[in-house]
C-alpha cells in the first residue's frame, strides 16, 4: 500500500515539475502535432490514431452525402448531420493550427525555457504560475468531460448507420466511441495549446511590467551619485528589460498571425454546440441527455469566454507597461542629470520611449479579418446563439 501511496505521489510530483506545459505535451505524445520523432514507436501510434480519424470522419461525410442524394434521411438526421459536421470542424482546426506547426512549437520552447530557467526561481512568481496550473488543470478536465457527451448523447446518431450493412452496425459499436473520443481530444489538444501560450505570455508581460518598476524605482538613488557604476547597472538592466519587451512583442505577433482562422473556427464550433445543446434539451426526452445537454453548451460557453477573457488580458498586460512607465517619474530623475552622463541618460531615455511606443500598438489577438477575440464578440456570438435556438424552437414547435 505504501508503495503505491508514493508511486501517487511521484507521478503528481512530476507532473508539479512539468510546470504549465506539462497537459500540451501530454496530449501531444498521441494526438498532438507539435512533435514527430519518427524512430519513437509513440509517433507510429499517433499517426495511426490520426488517420483512423480523418479516415472515419471521410466516411461519415460520405454517408451523408449518399442520404442526401437518395433521401434516406431518418428522424435521426438531426443529430446525425450534428455529428458529422463538429467532427470535421475539429478536424479542421486541428489542421489549422498544426499548418503552424514550427512556429507554435517555438513560442511554446521559449515560454517553458523562461519559466524553468528565470521565473520558477522566484517564489513569488512559482506561486503565481502554480496558480495559473491549477486554473488550466481545471480548464482541461472540464473539456475531458465533454467526451462523455459526444459518446452518451450521440451513441445512436453514427452517420454510419444509414449503410445498413449489419458487419459495419457491429463494427461501429468500438470504432463510433473511438473515432468520437479521438476528434475530441484533437479538438481538446489545440484548445489546451492556445490557453496555455496565451495565459503564459499574459505572465511574461505581467513580471516585465515589474521589472520596470523596479527598475525606475532606484532611479531617483542613482541619478543622485555620479558613479559610473551605477549608472552601468542601471542601463544594462533597462536595455534587457527593452530587449525582453522586444523579443515577447515578436512572440505575440507571429502567435497573432498564426491564431486568426483558429479563433475564428473555434467560435464557430462553440456557437454550433450551443445551438444543438439548446435543441437537444428542448427536443429530448431522455433526463440524461438533458444533462450531457447542458454539460456541452456550458462547456462551449466556458471555452469561449476563456479565450476571449484571455486575449483582452493579454492586451491590457501589453498595454499596462506603457503606463507603468508613465507612472514611473523617470524623467524627472534623469531630468537633472549633465555633464558626461548626459549622452549616457539620452540613450536610457531613447529605449523608454521605444518601450512606451510599442506598447502603445495595438496588439489585438483577431478572429478571421474582421472580429477581435474578446468578451465582446463572445457575448455577441452567445446572442446569436440564442437568436438561432429560438428560431429552430419555433420551428419545430409548428411543425406537424
Amino acid at each position: 500500500m505504501s508503495a503505491l501511496v508514493q508511486r501517487v505521489k511521484d507521478s503528481v510530483q512530476h507532473i508539479a515539475d512539468g510546470g504549465q506545459f506539462v497537459t500540451v505535451y501530454g496530449m501531444d505524445r498521441f494526438i498532438g502535432f507539435l512533435a514527430w520523432d519518427v524512430q519513437q514507436s509513440i509517433t507510429w501510434l499517433k499517426m495511426v490514431l490520426i488517420v483512423f480519424a480523418v479516415a472515419y470522419e471521410s466516411t461519415a461525410i460520405v454517408a451523408m452525402t449518399l442520404a442526401s442524394v437518395k433521401g434516406v434521411f431518418t428522424e435521426r438526421s438531426f443529430a446525425m448531420s450534428f455529428v458529422t459536421i463538429t467532427g470535421a470542424m475539429c478536424i479542421v482546426i486541428w489542421f489549422s493550427l498544426a499548418v503552424f506547426r514550427r512556429d507554435v512549437a517555438d513560442t511554446v520552447t521559449f515560454l517553458q525555457h523562461r519559466q524553468r530557467t528565470i521565473h520558477s526561481k522566484a517564489a513569488t512568481r512559482k506561486a503565481l504560475l502554480n496558480r495559473v496550473n491549477r486554473y488550466l488543470w481545471f480548464f482541461y478536465l472540464q473539456n475531458i468531460a465533454q467526451v462523455f457527451f459526444w459518446i452518451n448523447l450521440l451513441r445512436n446518431c453514427s452517420p454510419l448507420a444509414v449503410f445498413e450493412l449489419s458487419l459495419l452496425d457491429s463494427a461501429n459499436v468500438v470504432l463510433y466511441p473511438l473515432a468520437m473520443t479521438l476528434m475530441s481530444l484533437m479538438f481538446i489538444h489545440t484548445i489546451m495549446i492556445v490557453s496555455t501560450l496565451l495565459s503564459a505570455l499574459t505572465l511574461e508581460f505581467y513580471w516585465l511590467g515589474q521589472e520596470f518598476e523596479q527598475v525606475f524605482d532606484q532611479c531617483n538613488a542613482f541619478a543622485a551619485t555620479g558613479r559610473k557604476r551605477y549608472w552601468d547597472a542601471l542601463e544594462q538592466r533597462i536595455g534587457t528589460c527593452v530587449a525582453e519587451h522586444q523579443r515577447l512583442l515578436g512572440q505575440i505577433s507571429k502567435l497573432r498571425n498564426n491564431l486568426k482562422l483558429y479563433l475564428l473556427l473555434n467560435l464557430a464550433v462553440d456557437f454550433t454546440l450551443i445551438t444543438f445543446a439548446g435543441c437537444q434539451i428542448v427536443m429530448s426526452r431522455e433526463g440524461d441527455q438533458h444533462l450531457y445537454s447542458i454539460l456541452a453548451a456550458l462547456t462551449a460557453c466556458l471555452n469561449m469566454l476563456n479565450f476571449g477573457a484571455l486575449c483582452d488580458l493579454l492586451k491590457i498586460q501589453v498595454q499596462a507597461i506603457k503606463f507603468r512607465l508613465y507612472s514611473s517619474q523617470w524623467t524627472d530623475y534623469l531630468r537633472p542629470v549633465s555633464g558626461s552622463l548626459y549622452q549616457r541618460c539620452r540613450r536610457i531615455r531613447s529605449s523608454v520611449l521605444i518601450v512606451m511606443t510599442r506598447a502603445e500598438h495595438d496588439l489585438r489577438i483577431s478572429c478571421g479579418c474582421v472580429y477581435d477575440m474578446s468578451l465582446a464578440t463572445c457575448w455577441a456570438v452567445l446572442q446569436f446563439s440564442y437568436s438561432v435556438f429560438t428560431l429552430l424552437l419555433s420551428f419545430f414547435e409548428t411543425e406537424p
